[in-house]
């Protein structure tokens, strides 16, 4: 019998994904295992510049989006990256979406905006939250061209790279 995967060890296992990922690409990579405030891999590129990433993990290969926190609204730098992590799980290889917060803040501001002006299914208003969903499929209220852009960031580790 196979037990349910607590919420904390999907966390834990896309960081050690992503760290993972990043270390064969000769990144010098720390885990924060949870103790900094917004980010959970500090990370220096092979040019030695420093970049802070903050991962986000999803379970199932059915997920459409990963829920973040309205921090994420405002949290634009240009050395803050998100590692968006589908997993796959239980039998798939891992997805992932590297994305700079300064695409990410306006991004999810704005669509969350709209998606509280959007009436719900049964026609009543949304109810305002400190959630936010970051979507790995295109969506209305996301770009236009988000299909394209997704498509862009997925593991794309070049980006992190070429920085200096």
């Amino acid at each position: 019998m196979s037990e349910k995967i607590s919420s904390n060890n999907i966390g834990i296992s896309g960081e050690f994904y992503i760290a993972h990922i990043l270390a064969k690409n000769n990144f010098k990579v720390n885990v924060s295992l949870g103790r900094t405030e917004g980010f959970d891999l500090f990370v220096q590129n092979p040019h030695g510049m420093n970049i802070t990433i903050s991962v986000k993990t999803t379970y199932s290969d059915k997920s459409k989006f990963i829920l973040m926190n309205e921090k994420a609204d405002t949290l634009s730098d240009e050395s803050l990256f998100y590692a968006f992590v589908r997993l796959n799980a239980p039998d798939g290889i891992p997805e992932f979406w590297i994305v700079p917060s300064m695409v990410v803040a306006p991004v999810i501001k704005e669509s969350y905006k709209i998606w509280l002006k959007t009436p719900a299914k049964n026609g009543s208003a949304h109810n305002e939250t400190t959630m936010r969903g970051f979507y790995l499929i295109q969506r209305d209220n996301f770009p236009d061209d988000w299909k394209e852009q997704l498509e862009s960031f997925k593991s794309n580790i070049k980006s992190l790279e070429e920085l200096k």
